[in-house]
């Protein structure tokens, strides 16, 4: 029998979609303009991800 995988929900949830967003329009953006230095507002956006599923692992005490 397998563990279930957790699904975020609430706050976990809004910081990794936002996360998404960002981290989409920042590498976007630099693809687009050549501006290589844009890829900082990507690497922010994947930073709000990582905390958004940080958040979700904490609120299932680990599991996962």
């Amino acid at each position: 029998m397998s563990a279930q995988t957790p699904t975020p929900k609430g706050f976990a949830l809004v910081l990794i979609f936002t996360g998404i967003v960002i981290a989409l329009t920042g590498s976007t953006a630099a693809l687009v303009t050549g501006n290589h230095s844009l890829m900082g507002i990507a690497a922010a956006g994947f930073a709000v991800q990582f905390a958004g599923w940080v958040v979700n692992g904490r609120r299932n005490g680990g599991a996962g």
